[in-house]
């Protein structure tokens, strides 16, 4: 069953499921299926009293076990504010710590955010105010329930706001950005004013938000006005949340210290959470995570409950993943990649081992740059790596036949490139290998020197210089690798062409936790290195005035790339702005993104991939694509045994 590249080919030319708008229209880093989607209200909830099942829900009582491997190290933290990896947000999206489960709209399965009739008695009622602003108010359900039993209100959802905007959320190391579209954001951020002015507390299962008139229109409104709970009580506990008609503040017992320990403990062994699943226990040493049925959950926004009574999640080795699978040590790999492991999971489909799912990534390979020291701050430098790398022959090597070579932020899952892509593979820089090119864009750009300020001589001298600020800077790159088969393969392909071109790249193999710390740069004082070779999934809906904003708070959580320039900052914040009926110009304005960072290159991009997900053929039920991944689908598999 070696199909290679056939199930990618036809993906790409037939139509595939996409992402539409989420807004009065449709979908985010969120959401429906085809081109009549941009006609659809994606206001799919009823005024029906919410959290009854549907007619085409189905629930049974849970049962058996469900083992998730994946070859990515636990971080081992697991609730919102602070950075994951990829295994991290799969147990956070479970027990309903990152949002989605009970969050005023929530991830369906056709990729689209909609508002939830589990949690809102109603849709919300929305205002146009005199300032541009606009209101949402939220009327909640009065059944859902935390894990514990105890009850979720409304200051549970505006509890969120308000610790994870606060100054004191930022003094314990957390990203304390939430709620920056809402008015008020900028003085209750600071700490100038008590009050966060644009969210008020009504009563106990009715609260509102007033999105500031900045951020209206904005294409995905759902989405955008989506608040998701947190345990109030135990985060922040003994802390009131009061409204005197200026917006919602805390009590004066507030503080960074009180918040603290309880979100500490709670962010490392979650105790009170709304998810499908609840926390039992991690093992951070055989690096396990094991979870069991929240018999308080109500279901998703279409009422559905898990059938599966308790999953277990461990990590395991890429070279043996798939034996592993073999021999019912686990029980699903979600979102293999690569050629080799790919085929190797499919002769286990052959002998009746396994059975799969195949979907394109919404997401990409890459090289991520830290931009704001060293070479890497300079686009030159970023662009001459890219021309010394034969990505072309690294892509056909490494998927097999099962990727493509893709040249800015994008995915071949992704709505907007399907729909773009004869511009995007047209108009785009390919960055085809040339040592001559890289020669030519360091030279423009002053990297001309030698370790003596003298004329760099190529032939001659090894190592280029630049003068900057008056010293030399050496163009050596420090690149913290993963010890994966993509860090092999680069490896063996890219230091020795970058000497080629008066460059130096030195490896530093890390653990996987280790190089995200220092990506993230959690307690990362002084950065290390430059260069990070990674994969990362999108969110349904594009933001990039988060993943490139330069305001300090945004630096690490979202902006990663430490790529301090507001013009592309203010290009999502214009994409973002789109008026819901304007697809065309929503599209058009991401193409021009698209090019700026193809231009700028912040990350080398890789390849994107035809995913495969394999499972143990007792795995009843397999749901997703690469946006509507396991975190969510997974509710609606069984096991039998």
């Amino acid at each position: 069953m070696k199909k290679k590249g056939l199930a990618l080919l036809l993906a790409l030319t037939l139509t595939v499921s996409m992402m539409a708008g989420c807004s009065k229209n449709n979908n985010k880093k969120d959401e429906t299926t085809t081109e009549e989607t941009t006609t659809t209200d994606d206001a799919a909830a009823t005024d029906d009293a919410a959290g009854s099942e549907t007619a085409e829900t189905t629930n049974t009582e849970p049962t058996g076990q469900i083992i998730l491997g994946d070859v990515t190290e636990f971080n081992g933290s697991f609730i919102e504010g602070w950075g994951n990896n990829g295994a991290d947000a799969v147990i956070k999206t479970l027990i309903g710590t990152y949002p989605g489960f009970y969050g005023t709209a929530e991830l369906t399965s056709t990729d689209e955010y909609v508002y939830n009739p589990t949690v809102l008695a109603k849709d919300p009622e929305t205002t146009l105010n005199d300032d541009g602003s606009k209101t949402f108010k939220f009327t909640l359900n009065q059944d859902l329930t935390w894990s514990d039993g105890s009850a979720i209100t409304a200051k549970d959802y505006v509890g969120n706001l308000m610790i994870y905007a606060s100054p004191a959320f930022g003094e314990i190391e957390g990203s304390n950005t939430a709620g920056n579209t809402v008015v008020g954001f900028d003085a209750y951020n600071s700490g100038d004013a008590k009050e966060f002015a644009g969210i008020h507390w009504i009563d106990d299962y009715t609260f509102s938000i007033d999105i500031s008139a900045e951020n209206i229109p904005t294409f995905f409104e759902a989405a955008a006005s989506a608040v998701t709970p947190v345990p109030f009580s135990v985060y922040a506990p003994g802390v009131e949340i009061k409204d005197d008609g200026k917006g919602c503040y805390l009590s004066d017992n507030y503080t960074a210290d009180l918040i603290k320990e309880p979100m500490t403990a709670e962010r490392y062994n979650p105790t009170v959470t709304c998810g499908p699943y609840k926390f039992v226990s991690y093992d951070s040493t055989n690096q396990e995570v094991v979870l069991e049925v929240n018999d308080q959950f109500k279901g998703n926004y279409e009422g559905k409950k898990p059938s599966i009574q308790k999953v277990i999640m461990k990590y395991t080795e890429e070279a043996t993943q798939l034996d592993e699978l073999a021999a019912g040590n686990v029980d699903l790999l979600a979102g293999i990649s690569g050629g080799d492991k790919i085929n190797a999971g499919l002769d286990l489909v052959d002998q009746g081992k396994a059975d799969y799912a195949t979907y394109l990534r919404n997401g990409y390979g890459l090289l991520a740059f830290h931009c704001d020291f060293g070479p890497t701050q300079f686009k030159s430098v970023r662009q001459a790596i890219a021309y010394c790398l034969d990505r072309t022959t690294f892509c056909s090597q490494y998927t097999g036949g099962f990727g493509s070579l893709v040249n800015s932020e994008y995915g071949l899952g992704q709505w907007m490139y399907q729909e773009k892509k004869d511009v995007i593979d047209s108009e785009l820089n390919p960055y085809s290998y040339s040592i001559d090119k890289a020669k030519e864009v360091l030279d423009a750009d002053g990297w001309n020197l030698n370790e003596k300020g003298e004329a760099y001589v190529d032939g001659t001298d090894t190592l280029r210089y630049k003068d900057v600020d008056g010293e030399l800077m050496a163009c050596e790159i420090q690149w913290a690798s993963s010890d994966n088969s993509v860090a092999q393969l680069l490896a063996t392909m890219l230091p020795s062409e970058m000497e080629k071109a008066g460059m130096k790249l030195t490896t530093t193999v890390v653990d996987f936790p280790t190089l995200l710390n220092n990506y993230y740069r959690e307690g990362i004082d002084e950065p290390q290195f430059n260069m990070y070779n990674l994969g990362t999934g999108f969110t349904p809906i594009p933001q990039f005035e988060y993943s490139y904003n330069t305001g300090k708070s945004f630096l690490g959580n979202f902006n990663t790339n430490f790529w301090m320039d507001d013009a592309i900052m203010n290009m999502g914040y214009d994409l973002t702005k789109t008026d819901p009926s304007d697809r065309d110009g929503y599209l058009n304005k991401w193409v021009e993104i698209m090019k700026t960072i193809n231009e700028e290159m912040p990350n080398i991009p890789l390849y994107s991939d035809e995913y495969h997900t394999f499972f143990n053929p007792k795995v009843q039920g397999y749901v997703g694509d690469d946006t509507f991944s396991i975190g969510y689908s997974l509710i609606y598999m069984s096991v039998t045994e």
